[in-house]
């Protein structure tokens, strides 16, 4: 095994095709290096997923081993509680009325699966060549920030009610919370920008790579996509969220909510000090992770959430950053999905996927099938405290109360 590749945080010994994998992501450049999560695993596109890749500046971006889902992400958004009791009345009015809230969220839905002509693309993007006439004291307050086009809210991965009972620091109640989450990426900027880099990535240095308008605006079109469409979730379902308007949007008249946690399931950066390019699949870096870590389950377990140390300063309820040592690093987001090439190994937990019928979860898939998941057990809560989750921390347990799962969640 090549000495530049990690293994302490891995939880089972490496497959043939996991040593392969790593070895195939290390060969273009001696400057690259691979850390590998407790989540490690091949995905259902026979890639390596579960993994921090690090790079130097200089590389050519083709050392990258950039996953057709980059900016993956899961965005919690807390339903506010009008009243002044520790129990939300409105998750009980909701389980009252559950096929009411069902027909409106899938009615919701539907609408968003419809909005294939105006799709968010690169050629939406703010066109600069606006702001030539400016000069350059006047850009300071005038920069052009719309975009170019009007897109259409996107249908995501995973969207749904979730609740939990939270504990504060100071430990002396318990709070009865309803969240709204939204999880996923938006399909088409995927393959337009993989596709991009592909074409790219032999003339392109990684530094270039991080430094163009095509990747933030990718990661910020994202993250808009996402807390519209928990805005247009709260309006569907009369539920009292703190909004704001999208400026960036030309119509300036699209709401969004505003986001209580963000984590990102897949991400890119560059760390300043040192230009080298860090890269995660299947994990978040803990330096941007403020307000606790999503970690996504199977749909009928929900999702869990890592929460850091008390934050007396800006009052995050679920904790500040990580304790991490060392160099930019990364924390698991999601459990692993096991499949016909990727056997199961550890604890796993066997659920239906797919189901007309299902009470509470609207399903894209009709026809029954079977998934088998990692449920993270010992080993895997000490490599993550291992990686900067201090255990006297709490683990929120957000479960679903009423959810949209498409073909590609589990």
């Amino acid at each position: 095994m090549d000495s530049r590749c990690c293994v302490e945080h891995s939880i089972f010994p490496l497959t043939d095709q996991e040593r392969g994998a790593c070895d195939a992501a290390l060969q273009l450049s001696q400057h690259t290096k691979i850390e590998l999560l407790p989540n490690v695993h091949i995905n259902e596109r026979m890639e390596l997923s579960g993994f921090h890749f690090e790079a130097a500046g200089c590389d050519m971006a083709n050392v990258l081993p950039i996953p057709t889902n980059l900016f993956d992400c899961i965005v919690a958004y807390e339903v506010l509680n009008e009243t002044n009791m520790n129990f939300n009345n409105t998750v009980l009015h909701i389980l009252q009325n559950i096929d009411e809230y069902k027909t409106k969220l899938d009615t919701l839905m539907k609408e968003l699966m419809a909005n294939t002509t105006n799709i968010p693309a690169f050629h939406s993007m703010p066109d600069d060549n606006e702001d030539e006439a400016l000069n350059d004291d006047e850009l300071v307050f005038c920069k052009h920030v719309c975009d170019r086009q009007v897109w259409d809210d996107q249908t995501p991965n995973k969207v749904g009610l979730y609740h939990a009972f939270v504990r504060p620091h100071t430990k002396d109640s318990i709070d009865h919370k309803l969240f709204i989450i939204v999880s996923g990426s938006l399909k088409f900027l995927d393959e337009e920008f993989h596709r991009l880099w592909q074409d790219c990535n032999t003339f392109t240095t990684c530094e270039q790579l991080l430094e163009s308008e095509e990747l933030q605006w990718f990661r910020s079109a994202t993250l808009r996509n996402h807390n519209r469409v928990a805005a247009r979730v709260a309006d569907t379902l009369g539920l009292p969220v703190r909004c704001f308007i999208d400026t960036e949007d030309p119509t300036n008249q699209r709401r969004s909510a505003h986001p209580t946690t963000i984590t990102m399931k897949s991400d890119i950066t560059i760390d300043l000090q040192t230009r080298r390019v860090h890269m995660v699949d299947g994990g978040c870096f803990m330096h941007n992770s403020v307000n606790g870590i999503l970690f996504e389950m199977h749909a009928s377990e929900g999702l869990w959430l890592f929460c850091g140390p008390p934050d007396h300063a800006s009052y995050n309820c679920f904790g500040t950053i990580f304790n991490y040592h060392g160099d930019l690093k990364c924390f698991p987001t999601s459990t692993l999905r096991y499949h016909e090439k990727f056997q199961p190994r550890g604890t796993v937990v066997s659920t239906q996927h797919g189901c007309e019928h299902a009470k509470d979860t609207i399903y894209e898939r009709k026809e029954m099938m079977q998934i088998d998941t990692l449920f993270p057990e010992e080993i895997f809560m000490r490599r993550c405290e291992s990686l900067g989750f201090n255990r006297n921390n709490q683990i929120e347990r957000l479960m679903p109360l009423l959810q949209y799962v498409s073909e590609k969640a589990f």
